[in-house]
């Protein structure tokens, strides 16, 4: 009788892709929105050799100017950028500035997204009114009361990327 001989058992191939994955160049703008005539905007860009901080090859300082609204995102070491090309991190937060020239009702929305893969969040995190959203779902709706300055500036608002 000969001895019965073991097959190898096979395994599949491990997966080793992240679901904490970003492609370089995967980007979103997210525009602040007075009515259709008064917005601004900044970009938000994801390179994986890129500085947190501010690098003038790769970022585009944030000049404010004279319209309605203004909105800029704040780099690592604090400056207000309106391109900000980073490294993307599980979790990462994103400082916003915002300032309006008038009292009322205003919006957060993501305008354009490219390449961010399907299982990304988007979160804004109101610090004013210990609120968030997911802003590739739904737009946000807050208002801005100019007498009290936690409801504009760069405390109120941040993105949260997971």
């Amino acid at each position: 009788m000969l001895p019965e001989i073991k097959q190898p058992v096979s395994t599949p191939p491990v997966v080793t892709e992240s679901l904490d994955a970003m492609p370089d160049n995967a980007s979103f703008k997210i525009q602040l929105v007075k009515d259709d005539i008064n917005t601004d905007d900044t970009v938000i860009l994801f390179e994986k050799n890129s500085q947190p901080g501010y690098d003038p090859m790769e970022d585009g300082l944030y000049f404010q100017g004279n319209g309605q609204v203004n909105l800029a995102s704040i780099s690592n070491d604090n400056r207000d950028l309106a391109i900000n090309t980073l490294p993307y991190t599980r979790g990462m937060s994103i400082g916003l500035y915002m300032t309006v020239k008038s009292d009322g009702m205003y919006s957060l929305q993501l305008d354009e997204q490219k390449s961010l893969p399907a299982n990304t969040r988007i979160w804004l995190k109101d610090t004013y009114l210990k609120d968030s959203i997911d802003v590739r779902t739904k737009a946000y709706k807050f208002i801005v009361n100019k007498a009290d300055t936690n409801s504009f500036g760069s405390k109120r608002f941040k993105l949260t990327i997971r």
